[in-house]
Parts: C-alpha cells; sequence; structure tokens
C-alpha cells in the first residue's frame, strides 16, 4: 500500500491529498491492491475457501433434505438451517461437537455427515493437494520436453539407460548413466587418475555455555542437562539412518547437499532433472495416500461391523436410544469419525455404551491413531518398508528413497525421520500423560470409582487418544474431577501444536534457507515457531470467548445447568482443537452449544474454521508452491548457492515472505556448504567434514 507521505515536485504531500488530487490513479491503485493482495488466491485462502464453499452448498442439502423428507425429529420441528449450518461446519472440520442428536436425524442426512467427515480430514485433503501439484507437474514437465533442448537430451538419457538395464541388467548401484560432470574428466586410454580433494578445515570448538549464562540463569531442567541431551541424541542417531546422504541412485549427479537436505550448487540441467525425479515421487505418493485412506477404512470396516452383529452388541444397538440403531450402519459411521477424527456419532451417547468392550475401543482407537495423531509416522513407516521390500536398483525403490530423504519437497506432512521421531514421542508423552491424568486425578470420583480396573485402565486410554482430535468419549465429561478437566483444556489446546511445529520446522524454504537468516540453533528454532503459533492463537481464541460470554449472559448469570465460564471456555478451545469434546448439559446427550443462541453458533463456525486452519504450512513451503509459480523459481534461482546474491533479488524475496507473514529476518550470507550442517546431516561423521571425493583427470 501507498505510505502516508509521497514525494511530489520536491514537497512532502500527504497520500490521502494526493489522492484526491489524482483520483484516476487512486482508482488504478485500489484496483492492482485488489486484483494482487484481496483476490490472490494462495494456499491458505484456497484451502479456506474450499471448506467455506463445501460446508455452505452441503448445509443447504442437508436443511433442505431435512424439511422436504425428514421427519420431525427436533422436539416435533424440522432441523434449522443454523443448527444444519453448524453440524455440516463440525463434521467438515472434523471437530465433532454436535448441536442435536445425530441419531435423531435421517440417514441421508447422517450419510452427508460421513462424507463430510472423510473430505475434510488430513489424509483427504493433503492428497488433492498432492493431486494438483502432480497436475501442475506434468504441464510443466511436457512443456519443459517440448521447448528445451536440454530436458530432451536428458529424457533421452533416462531412455538409453533403461534401454542398457533391460539388455545387460542393473548395475550394481541402481543409479542412472553417470554424465560427465565438471572437473571430471577421462583420458582416451580409459584409465583414470584419482586424487583426492583436500578436506576443508574443521569448525572451531564451540564455546562452552553455563546454564547460568543463558535464558534466565536458574537452575538446568531434568531435559536441560547435557547428559539428558547426549543420551536422547545417541538414541535419535542410531535410528535416524536415513539422514545420511551418500546415497543419491534417484540423480545421474552427485548432489550436494546441507543440512536440511536441500540441493546446493544444481545447474539447469540438474534442476529438470530433479524435477522429473520430483513428479515420479509425486506419482508414487499419491498412489500411496490412496492406499492408505481405503486400506485403514477398510481395516476399520472388518474389525467392527462382524463385531456389531454379535448378538450382545446388537442387543446393545437397539437399547441405547429409541428406534435403535442398525449395527451395519453404525459400524461403518464409527470407522468413519475414527479415522477422520471427525468426533459425530449416530449413537447420541458416543462410545458409553461400549465402556468394557475392550475389543470395539480397541480397534477404534488404532484406526484414529492411523487418521490423523500418528498419520506422518504410519506413512513414513509405510514408505520406509516398501523401499525395504523392493528390489535393488528398481527404479521405485529409487523415488521411495528420493521421498525418504527429501520428504518435505514433495508432501506436507512427511518429515524427515529425525523430526518423524520427536513427533513420535511428544505424541506418545502427551497421550501418556492424559491417561495418567485420567487414572491418578479421577480416584474418588464415583463414576470412575465403579469401573472394574481393567475396564478403567482400558477407557482412560481411549479416552486419551480420543482427546487429542477424535473427539471419541467413554465417560461423561462432566463427570470427572475438575483438575483433570484442566488438564484436558491444556491438552486439547496444544493439540496440533506438535505437528504443527515439525511442520514449520522442517519447511524446506525456511527463512534461512534463502539467506535471509544469519544462525539458528535448533532450540531458537523452535521456540520462534511456538511464538508465532501462539500469537497465531491466543488472541482469537480469547476474544471468541469474551463474545459468547457476552451473548450468553443470561445463561450464566441465572447459572442454567451446565452454564458457567468454565464449561464455555472448555467448548471453545474444544472448537479451536478441532476436538469436539463438551461438557454437555446435564440430561442431554448433545453438546452444550446446542443450548447456545444462534449468534453463539456463528461464533463457534468461525473459531471452528480456523481452528481448522491453524496448522497449514507456511505461505512460503516447498510442499504447497505450485511448479512454475514465480516465487518458487525465484527461490529456486536464489537458493543456487553461486556463492552470492543478488541484493536486488534478495530485497524484492525478503518483501514477498514479509507480506506473507513471516517475520523481518537479517540477511545472511549464502554459499558453500557450511561444516556444522555437513556434520548435521551426517550423523555418523563425527569430525564434520566432508567426505572426500575422487576426482579423474586427463592422464597425460
Amino acid at each position: 500500500m501507498r505510505s502516508s507521505w509521497l514525494r511530489l515536485d520536491d514537497e512532502d504531500v500527504p497520500a490521502p491529498i494526493y489522492e484526491l488530487q489524482h483520483p484516476r490513479q487512486a482508482k488504478d491503485n485500489f484496483v492492482k491492491y485488489l486484483k494482487e493482495e484481496v483476490f490472490r488466491l494462495n494456499f491458505y485462502r484456497a484451502h479456506m475457501l474450499y471448506f467455506i464453499a463445501v460446508i455452505t452448498l452441503s448445509s443447504v442439502i442437508v436443511y433442505v433434505q431435512g424439511v422436504v423428507n425428514g421427519p420431525k425429529e427436533i422436539g416435533g420441528a424440522h432441523l434449522t438451517y443454523v443448527n444444519a449450518l453448524f453440524l455440516c461446519c463440525s463434521a467438515m472440520t472434523t471437530t465433532g461437537l454436535n448441536v442435536v442428536n445425530l441419531g435423531d436425524l435421517s440417514t441421508f442426512q447422517q450419510a452427508t455427515f460421513a462424507v463430510l467427515m472423510m473430505i475434510g480430514n488430513i489424509p483427504f485433503v493433503s492428497t488433492a493437494v498432492v493431486l494438483i501439484r502432480r497436475s501442475y507437474f506434468r504441464r510443466k514437465m511436457a512443456d519443459v520436453v517440448k521447448h528445451s533442448h536440454t530436458m530432451q537430451r536428458v529424457v533421452r538419457d533416462i531412455e538409453d539407460t533403461r534401454q542398457s538395464d533391460r539388455d545387460g541388467g542393473s548395475n550394481s548401484s541402481g543409479s542412472l548413466r553417470q554424465r560427465p560432470r565438471t572437473g571430471q574428466h577421462q583420458s582416451s586410454k580409459g584409465k583414470q587418475v584419482q586424487t583426492t580433494v583436500s578436506p576443508k578445515p574443521q569448525p572451531r570448538p564451540k564455546r562452552r555455555s553455563y546454564h547460568h549464562e543463558t535464558g534466565f540463569g536458574f537452575l538446568p531442567a531434568p531435559w536441560e542437562s547435557r547428559s539428558a541431551r547426549d543420551f536422547f541424541n545417541h538414541l535419535l542417531d542410531k535410528f535416524a539412518t536415513e539422514l545420511k546422504p551418500e546415497q543419491h541412485d534417484y540423480v545421474s549427479f552427485k548432489p550436494h547437499l546441507d543440512s536440511r537436505g536441500r540441493f546446493r550448487q544444481l545447474s539447469e540441467q540438474d534442476r529438470m532433472e530433479l524435477g522429473g525425479v520430483e513428479y515420479r515421487a509425486l506419482q508414487a505418493l499419491l498412489v500411496i495416500l490412496i492406499g492408505y485412506q481405503i486400506f485403514w477404512y477398510l481395516v476399520g470396516i472388518i474389525l467392527i461391523l462382524p463385531y456389531a452383529y454379535r448378538s450382545n452388541i446388537k442387543a446393545l444397538l437397539s437399547q441405547v436410544q429409541p428406534g435403535g440403531v442398525r449395527p451395519a450402519s453404525w459400524a461403518i459411521f464409527a470407522t468413519v469419525t475414527e479415522f477422520t477424527n471427525g468426533g459425530l456419532n449416530i449413537v447420541n451417547a458416543n462410545f458409553i455404551p461400549f465402556s468394557g468392550h475392550h475389543y470395539i475401543l480397541l480397534a477404534a482407537a488404532v484406526v484414529a491413531l492411523a487418521g490423523q495423531t500418528q498419520f506422518p509416522i504410519f506413512l513414513r513407516t509405510i514408505i520406509w518398508a516398501m523401499k525395504k521390500l523392493c528390489p535393488k536398483g528398481s527404479r521405485f525403490r529409487n523415488t521411495l528413497d528420493f521421498l525418504l530423504q527429501h520428504p518435505r519437497r514433495c508432501f506436507i506432512y512427511l518429515f524427515p525421520i529425525r523430526e518423524t521421531l520427536h513427533l513420535f514421542a511428544l505424541q506418545f508423552v502427551i497421550d501418556m500423560a492424559a491417561w495418567l491424568c485420567f487414572e491418578i486425578l479421577n480416584m474418588g470420583m464415583p463414576s470412575v470409582d465403579a469401573l472394574p480396573t481393567g475396564t478403567r485402565i482400558m477407557d482412560g486410554l481411549f479416552q486419551a487418544v480420543g482427546l487429542r482430535t477424535s473427539g471419541a468419549h467413554i465417560i461423561g465429561m462432566n463427570s470427572l474431577a475438575p483438575a483433570c478437566l484442566v488438564a484436558y483444556l491444556v491438552i486439547m489446546y496444544i493439540s496440533i501444536y506438535p505437528m504443527a511445529l515439525t511442520l514449520r520446522k522442517t519447511n524446506t524454504y525456511e527463512e534461512k534457507s534463502i539467506g535471509l537468516e544469519d544462525v539458528d540453533t535448533s532450540a531458537s528454532g523452535v521456540a520462534s515457531h511456538l511464538q508465532r503459533q501462539l500469537t497465531y492463537d491466543i488472541w482469537f481464541q480469547v476474544f471468541a470467548f469474551f463474545l459468547v460470554c457476552c451473548i450468553e449472559r443470561g445463561h450464566i448469570v441465572r447459572e442454567d445447568p451446565g452454564f458457567n465460564i468454565f464449561s464455555i471456555l472448555f467448548e471453545v478451545t474444544s472448537a479451536y482443537g478441532t476436538v469436539g469434546q463438551s461438557l454437555g448439559v446435564p440430561g442431554k446427550t448433545y453438546s452444550l452449544c446446542g443450548d447456545f443462541a444462534s449468534l453463539s453458533k456463528v461464533v463457534l463456525l468461525f473459531v471452528m474454521v480456523r481452528g481448522r486452519h491453524r496448522g497449514l504450512p507456511l505461505a512460503i513451503d516447498r510442499s504447497i508452491l505450485l511448479p512454475g509459480e514465480e516465487l518458487m523459481h525465484r527461490i529456486d534461482k536464489e537458493y543456487n548457492a553461486k556463492g552470492t546474491e543478488d541484493p536486488e533479488e534478495e530485497n524484492e524475496l525478503r518483501n514477498d515472505i514479509e507480506s506473507s507473514g513471516e517475520t523481518q529476518c537479517k540477511a545472511g550470507k549464502g554459499g558453500d556448504q557450511d561444516p556444522e550442517d555437513r556434520k548435521k546431516s551426517q550423523p555418523n561423521n563425527k569430525s564434520g567434514r566432508e567426505e572426500p571425493e575422487t576426482i579423474a583427470e586427463s592422464n597425460p
């Protein structure tokens, strides 16, 4: 936008006066601003537009179907449009708050909510992103091959390599045919002279930092001690073998990588070849993601559907609510709501009637973990297992290698092995903390003490799994201890933080990757992302809580059943965390928001939609930028690592980053890989030096 003062004829003129003097130019600037800023789609805006459009359209369908064909299910009246809109938003954002009992709605409406949960959950939406990027890659690669002689030569080289592999068998390494590179020469006699490049000097040892000189200068926490850090680093290094970058059979050249797995010093031909490899990786990833979702839906149905037809479960479903529930409908809907972490259930009491049925709770918990909480861990494990099963030297194995070594170039929720282990450990700790809170803090509570020991343990584990995102509950939330509810409130608020912080931290195009940040340690980097996430979250959630309290003042002042400050805060936090847990209303089976005023429900609509979008990647992220985008091309060019960056292009790039929501950072230096980065990227390389490489020279 125009600054508040403009320079005109060597005089400082305020912008409003200048615009009054030049109305046509002001109009052109305003129209240009609307085109380039307001109406310009990026990933976040397109994601938000998709959710808003689907919610609006589905709400009309649900409401009209209820009026035309549905029974008068809600107190002798049809489902209101506000309630239909709220339920569609809750299903699409996989929140799970229900303002009416779903068991009272028609089968068509229930099926609509199941479809919304399927097309709004993380695996489905991220699969659609991969599909769109693959389509753009196909167009881009076809255009490049058509107009670029270099790319045509690369394609011929790859085709020749395939033909030679079919004729003479694959070579031992399975790599592509090595083309001549700069600095590599071979004599006419075929004899190579090997020389060793002198290693880079070792970095200076870091000065030991004392704890009284860091942070607030207090005594270190147990996890901040040097012995604890060394133990966990050694443990992670033992399993994080995928970080070693010495095997790159998916390309015909030897890449130069930094600690974050980014390619440096790429020629135009290298970038084109790398684009072809990335296109194959997107193709493989698309098939894996589709198969992943179909597999877990089938697993849930196969495990739960036959069990639902057992005599005791069948009798239970017929007794839990008037009219009963068909076993097949419940089994399918329960599988969908658990995998999508949707939280809605056609059994009005959710999973409370199944307390003590360990088989159902265990099957539902596994499907819920695979759907969202442990989705990145399960996905990387499957890709790793598929790679191990593929024959060595095969093209598909090389493609899977590329996915494992450069996951964030291709997919939003596929992380490097070290960050994947961190994510698993952190989520495991949170789930165990929720389980311990249930078991310890609820001692003496009648509703929990009445349960047998085995049932209590299993119910606590299921409640801990459902607390993060799925919204499934095995016991009435208002019957738990106050301290346990406070712990649940905190866990719901931070439910998305492990995945969101991992996503931010592994961003391939983080500020320092393009020379805009000088130095950033791991701890300070995570703290910076955490601060940014808190800034994004707190003000909006507090503002929504304030609005709901203003609207529901009458209920709070009269102390109506279920209405108090804490229960409303719990409801707003559950909506913003897209969890779906609620303290409810005594004597009723729907959420507390079911007794909210229509305006409060509208406020929660915005809360749920924004909460669903708080775990998305930043605007500048390699996994969401489309091939051919100007910003993606400029960043790739800027990060080509010629040693220095063009100051004008760097300043322009910094302005783009700041305008997309990033904080302003200092300009740093590009260039060759830092020895410390090489040490981090190769856990077994203790010296921090690059390994000597062999260069063939001409034989005189």
